[in-house]
């Protein structure tokens, strides 16, 4: 146990200060996304579990000395490191992983190896708390999802249904089935896979016993979503109610809760077969850390010290300037080359409050062969956590779109000997499809990546006080794809150069 001196309560207050006035918005938003999103909605029991593990392990914390470690002090500020670049950046996934670095930081420094030792499951178990960047989880949602659709088609055939698909859709003979996010097993394999990591390392006597079990739960997932599309999809094709409503709805829960029961049968038997005897502990009491020496009551004051600096910086590096556009959005020529201006339109207040814009042009084109498309331009003075440039990868598939092609391409621009890079994207609802050109013009430059975007919005941000930036967006329908590449392809070439005229470089 730590006997601390009272000496060194001030240092330790100060520390549980600084991390909350540091955290407290973040914090806050991480709850807010355990409330408002169904995927994560698991994140309130990772907080009280991991409390549990604690507390499971009193007795080997009162066994152990605590003895204040300088270890603690690269961890505490490589989680600072990732705290500060997750501000600038407005990444709330790194800014929400620092936390958890910074409290391993704060143990290690503070009370040493060995309740650092006897700590760790229970915070790295906190990591399951934490959403998922939305380009990891659709770049595993979506992969899972086809693969879902696939199998379920294969076994509904097999079962005597007139059934096909095109990606994610599954079509019967009288409705038309989508699998969601929801059906993709995403969901419940985060909230399956943290609940057997914690059933793992309490039934499970040995290391390869543990990592089966969890390992395990990916294709209990998979199989129990796949059961979920099957059974909707016999019940749909007799009555296509049955696919929507309560069912639907009491489906997801019941597969969510075979799943539970298989992984505990699943760690039934893993654990029988598992026939090697638990190690034994050995434990022997030694004296804990007065922590009177010089040298520890200087390395305890040492964190709040370096919680402080990181406060500071916090402060300095969310003072940006906000850089206005050279003329307003409204006076954007309705004619471009030989497209004209259709009609304008007006985005609603809660689409408006998610993008976080500072100015928006939303506008229907019209050009050769009566070809119909849309501008956007998405306009920020400057980006902060909340109100930052959304890439269009994530918000198609939000919407319901999923991607069925994506690339850049280089684009020659009249007047300009270098080539612009864009991004390519085929997206799909039900028969529908899209062709949707992208890209970041950002202070001076034109980017097509949202990660050099957003290491240049870093970079520029330090050395400029500027994270001012646009996204331009230009989309139609992709019925006659090449037709339609080669009619958005010619509307970018005239449109890049009057851009220059309203994005400030």
């Amino acid at each position: 146990m730590i006997r601390t001196h009272h000496k060194f309560y001030l240092p330790i207050f100060l520390s549980l200060l600084l991390l909350s006035f540091m955290y407290h918005d973040i914090v806050a938003k991480l709850v807010s996304d355990w409330w408002n999103d169904p995927n994560y909605s698991h994140g309130f029991l990772i907080p009280i579990i991991s409390g549990y593990l604690v507390w499971s392990k009193r007795t080997k914390l009162q066994q152990s000395q605590a003895t204040p470690s300088p270890w603690g002090m690269p961890l505490l500020l490589l989680g600072g490191l990732l705290f500060l670049l997750g501000q600038i950046a407005g990444e709330q996934f790194t800014q929400r992983l620092s936390l958890i670095i910074v409290i391993a930081g704060l143990v290690l420094m503070v009370a040493g190896k060995g309740w650092f030792k006897i700590l760790g499951f229970p915070l790295a178990y906190l990591v399951f708390m934490i959403p998922l960047p939305y380009i990891v989880y659709d770049s595993v949602a979506f992969p899972l999802k086809l693969l879902a659709t696939k199998i379920s088609t294969i076994i509904l055939h097999l079962l005597g249904s007139t059934v096909y698909t095109e990606g994610n859709i599954i079509f019967l003979p009288n409705t038309t089935l989508e699998v969601a996010d929801a059906c993709s097993g995403i969901r419940s394999l985060i909230s399956i896979l943290a609940l057997s990591v914690v059933m793992a390392f309490f039934t499970q006597r040995t290391t390869f016993s543990r990592i089966l079990l969890v390992g395990l739960s990916i294709p209990v997932v998979l199989f129990c979503n796949i059961l979920r599309i099957v059974i909707t999809g016999i019940l749909a094709a007799k009555n296509p109610a049955l696919a929507t409503g309560f069912f639907h709805s009491f489906s997801g829960e019941a597969i969510f809760l075979l799943g539970i029961v298989l992984i505990l049968i699943f760690s039934f038997f893993i654990k029988k077969l598992d026939r090697n005897p638990l190690a034994p502990v050995l434990t022997s009491p030694s004296l804990p850390d007065t922590g009177k020496k010089p040298q520890r009551a200087l390395l305890i004051w040492t964190a709040p010290v370096i919680l402080a600096l990181l406060s500071v910086f916090s402060v300095y590096l969310s003072q940006v300037e906000a850089v206005p556009l050279n003329r307003p959005l409204t006076t954007f020529p309705g004619k471009i080359g030989e497209f004209h201006k259709v009609k304008d339109d007006i985005l609603d207040e809660k689409v408006l409050s998610i993008l976080g814009v500072d100015n928006y042009l939303f506008r229907a084109y019209t050009g050769p062969g009566n070809y119909h498309l849309w501008l956007y331009i998405g306009y920020f003075q400057d980006q902060k956590e909340g109100e930052m440039i959304h890439s269009p990868k994530h918000c198609y598939p939000g919407a319901g779109w999923n991607p069925v092609e994506s690339t850049t391409v280089q684009l020659s621009i009249p007047g300009m000997e270098k080539k612009i890079v864009v991004n390519e994207l085929v997206v799909q609802k039900g028969r529908e499809r899209q062709l949707v050109y992208y890209w970041y013009q950002s202070r001076g430059k034109t980017i097509a990546s949202e990660y050099r975007d957003r290491i240049y919005m870093v970079i520029d941000s330090l050395l400029r006080g500027r994270s001012d930036g646009a996204l331009i967006r230009i989309s139609g329908p992709a019925d006659d794809i090449e037709q339609a590449r080669r009619t958005q392809r010619a509307f970018i070439r005239k449109l890049y150069p009057t851009l220059q005229d309203y994005i400030p470089s």
